[in-house]
This record gives structure tokens, C-alpha cells and sequence, in this order.
């Protein structure tokens, strides 16, 4: 566990390309561990099938790395694959696929390990190359747009809590690539990832009700944080004039909110009791978003 927050801490804060790709390959080696130990319910199927599309995307990453930033090559194979193994690492679209199934085999920690501290340094290092290469912003806020939008598709066809969380992880990645170029990527993720562990929290406690609220907070409903952060994302695309994006994303928003208000409602119907404390700490949270709509202007 030390080594699989050491892991990107490094790859963070490193400024050299391969400190940071070892520190990336050292969380994502610190995982396996976690994924196999004392766990009968985790399919080995499943972690051997996470490990080498994971394997494949850091062999990718190493080599159009090096290409990009060791010896400075920026022709269009090393770009393209970059992009590849970046798209592999996130869960993004083209490279999604692996996401719900390997998500659907996975126990409620190992989902919040996979779907979490793992992302930073891809984010990070997305951040760096995007800066490098400005003029495909364009290509990858598209990338984003499309991801958003099949995730939400995506959702409708799972039967499964575990399988509707990879694809709203899909649809919520393509949210945070375009928050990684329009601005608040840190504050979405954050935001995101509260939300999520919180929602994995309590179906590990089996608080259904806590679980469908939260659940209905990852949709992106006023007036939840999630929906906060979407807002600001979409009010910096207008501002940029990029319409067709922001009316793929709200189309997208919409598709998804059915799938999540599904599963809540299961949930909810599912519900023996709920525990007061945690309905307390889940509004108190999420109420800050009505706070930000009134006075957030103010400030």
C-alpha cells in the first residue's frame, strides 16, 4: 500500500522521464499484490487480464516516451502511440474496452484502487503533453467528448453495480480529459473520487440508501458537487465557442442519468435500514454545491 501511493507521488514529481514512468510502473506492480491477497471473490482471470493490458500500455508508454522525451522525435507514430498507451492507462475512449468487465470481477477495494490513485500520474503526465503539443488539444478534447459519450451508452447495457461503475468511470474520465484542458481537472477528480469512495464505502457497509445518494451525486444532479464541476467545465467550453463538444456532453449527461437513476432505485428498493450518521455526512458534502450556486460568485 506504501508502495502504491509512493508510486505516483514519484512520477509527480519527477523531471525525468524515466524516474517518471518507473514511478508509474511501481504502483501499478504494488496493485497485483493487493488485487490477489486474501481475496477469494477477485477472479484470477480477471487481475491477469488487467495485468497485461496494463503491461502493453507501459511497454507503449516507455518506448513513445522516450521517443517524445528523451530523444525529442515528434513524428506522428510516437504521438499517436503515446496517446494509445495513455488512452489504455485512463480507461479512455479508443482504449475503454477492458474497463467494465475488469471492473465487474473486482471486490469494492480493489475497485476504489484501480479507479483512483492510479490515475494521478497518467493525468499528470497527460498535463505535460498537452503543454508540449498544444495544437492537439483539439484531437484530445474530442477523444474526451466521445469517451463521455459511449460511457454513458455504455451504462445502459450493464446488469451488474460493478459493471454501471467502469462504465461511469469511462464516461467520467472523458468529463476529466476535457477539464484537463478547459481547467478545474484536479477539482473534478477530487471531487469525483470523493464521491466514488464514498459510494464504494457504503455498499461495503451495505447503506443502500447513502449508496443510491451518492450514486445519484456521480450523475451529476443540482445540487450536487459533481454537478458543480460539470457546470464550470461546460461554461469554460462556451466561453471558447467549442458548441458542438458542450452539446454532446449535456446529450451524453442526460443518457447517463438513466442508467443512475436505475441503480439507485434498486438500490433504494433494496434498502433494510440506513444509518443516520452517514446520510448526515452525505448531505452536509453535497450541500456545499448549493452553497458554491448561491455565494460562489460573491467570493
Amino acid at each position: 500500500m506504501y508502495f502504491l501511493i509512493f508510486g505516483p507521488i514519484l512520477s509527480v514529481s519527477s523531471s525525468n522521464w524515466v524516474l517518471c514512468w518507473s514511478g508509474k510502473e511501481l504502483g501499478f506492480f504494488s496493485l497485483m499484490p493487493l488485487l490477489l491477497m486474501n481475496n477469494i471473490s477477485t477472479s484470477k482471470e480477471v487481475v491477469l487480464k488487467y495485468f497485461s493490458i496494463q503491461a502493453f500500455s507501459s511497454v507503449l508508454l516507455f518506448f513513445s516516451g522516450m521517443m517524445i522525451f528523451g530523444f525529442l522525435f515528434k513524428d506522428v507514430i510516437s504521438i499517436l502511440l503515446f496517446m494509445l498507451s495513455m488512452s489504455l492507462k485512463l480507461g479512455f475512449f479508443p482504449g475503454h474496452f477492458w474497463v467494465p468487465s475488469v471492473v465487474s470481477g473486482l471486490d469494492w477495494f480493489s475497485c476504489c484502487l484501480i479507479l483512483g490513485p492510479l490515475k494521478v500520474a497518467p493525468f499528470a503526465l497527460l498535463v505535460v503533453f498537452l503543454l508540449v503539443f498544444p495544437d492537439l488539444q483539439l484531437s484530445v478534447m474530442f477523444l474526451g467528448v466521445l469517451s463521455a459519450f459511449y460511457g454513458s451508452i455504455l451504462g445502459n447495457n450493464q446488469t451488474s453495480v460493478r459493471g454501471m461503475i467502469g462504465s461511469s468511470s469511462i464516461s467520467h474520465t472523458g468529463w476529466m480529459i476535457n477539464a484537463l484542458i478547459f481547467g478545474y481537472i484536479w477539482a473534478y477528480f477530487l471531487v469525483y473520487m470523493l464521491t466514488l469512495f464514498m459510494f464504494l464505502l457504503m455498499m461495503m457497509k451495505m447503506d443502500y440508501f447513502s449508496a443510491s445518494m451518492n450514486l445519484l451525486s456521480m450523475s451529476g444532479l443540482p445540487p450536487f458537487l459533481v454537478f458543480i464541476m460539470k457546470i464550470n467545465i461546460l461554461f469554460s467550453m462556451i466561453n471558447m465557442n467549442v458548441w458542438v463538444p458542450v452539446l454532446i456532453l449535456i446529450i451524453g449527461s442526460f443518457i447517463s442519468l438513466i442508467f443512475y437513476l436505475k441503480f439507485s432505485y434498486s438500490l433504494i428498493l433494496n434498502m433494510k435500514n440506513f444509518r443516520a450518521f452517514s446520510l448526515f455526512l452525505f448531505f452536509s458534502l453535497n450541500l456545499l454545491g448549493v452553497f458554491y450556486i448561491f455565494f460562489g460568485g460573491r467570493f
